[in-house]
């Protein structure tokens, strides 16, 4: 009978096979990654384009763009503040134009988003109760029209208690992108209306698109941010709590993607914090996204941009005003 030779891999070489194999894997998943985060980039870009063309729809059936929320209680100065508090997010508004007529027909319109239970102004009355007339019950609810795939974020878990919550035991679902208003919002109760530099949007604005002065094309609509907010929470798509005043780039630390304080806060530095990508630190009113270099922007005449984190500090604020008589010179 003849001998059969038996032929195997030597440990050498079954190491060696190994050792490419991990090479190429690694050369692998960075590629994929880039090719799934292009596609989230898209869809982002896809889901902030709606939503400009949603706001472009109510201004046709109502003659002005919707504002950015109403009748706020976290703002300070009592001498400009309604009567009446809703502490509304006008996102609400545009749910007919996003597909969503059934969620928006369960809405009370006539009476407060959020309790506000730890509103600072106290001249501002609630009107009605969000806990008994279902509004609170409404903000727990998860819009992906209104959600960025590339945060790994939870729309839910933050927003809760009495400052970030709607009231009671309900808690709110976050959104990725809101209006571009001005921080000092916060401070200065019916800041757009008493304001002489507006941003498109605030507390019961009212602009058109004949408002905006320095051209739709180069001023900021809507703006991208996270679902996580160090310094604060996050953006509840259906209500304003505390420091939610929506998205200003070009005030308080211009620019996007703020992992960490610019300044430094005693008390916020200790223990020393460690930044995290995709957690905003920095004040609240913050624009930011887990697109690597910058975040997208809807624009006044529809078209959405990804702005890099590196855009000059001047332009930011240039960007946000309607009527600051500035040339802009987008990037």
């Amino acid at each position: 009978m003849s001998m059969r030779k038996r032929f195997a891999f030597t440990l050498i070489e079954l190491l060696v096979v190994i050792a490419i194999i991990a090479i190429l894997i690694g050369l692998l998943v960075p590629a994929v990654q880039k090719v799934r985060e292009a596609a989230n980039r898209m869809s982002c870009s896809s889901k902030m384009k709606q939503l400009a063309l949603a706001a472009f729809s109510y201004e046709s059936a109502n003659g002005k763009f919707p504002p950015a929320g109403t009748g706020y209680q976290l703002c300070q100065s009592a001498a400009t503040a309604d009567s009446a508090g809703f502490n509304s997010n006008g996102l609400v508004l545009l749910l007919p134009y996003l597909e969503q007529e059934s969620l928006f027909k369960q809405f009370n319109l006539t009476q407060a988003s959020s309790l506000m239970a730890a509103g600072m102004n106290a001249t501002t009355q609630v009107v009605g109760n969000p806990v008994t007339n279902g509004n609170a019950a409404l903000a727990s609810q998860e819009l992906s029209i209104l959600a960025c795939p590339s945060d790994n974020n939870p729309a839910t878990g933050r927003l809760s208690g009495s400052y970030y919550g709607p009231g009671g035991s309900f808690q709110g679902a976050a959104t990725n992108y809101d209006f571009i208003t001005s921080d000092s919002d916060y401070g200065t109760c019916n800041n757009w209306r008493t304001s002489a530099v507006k941003r498109m949007f605030g507390e019961n604005s009212n602009t058109r698109t004949s408002s905006v002065l320095d051209g739709l094309s180069n001023t900021l609509m809507f703006g991208e941010t996270t679902r996580y907010h160090v310094n604060g929470a996050a953006f509840a798509w259906s209500y304003r709590g505390h420091v939610m005043t929506g998205i200003d780039p070009g005030t308080s630390d211009p620019g996007v993607n703020f992992w960490h304080l610019p300044a430094v806060h005693p008390t916020w530095q200790n223990p020393p914090y460690t930044p995290i990508t995709g957690r905003i630190r920095t004040w609240w009113a913050s624009a930011g996204s887990l697109h690597p270099g910058g975040a997208n922007f809807a624009l006044g005449d529809g078209s959405v941009r990804f702005i890099s984190e590196s855009t000059a500090v001047t332009l930011w604020d240039r960007m946000c005003t309607i009527a600051g008589g500035e040339v802009v010179n987008l990037p």
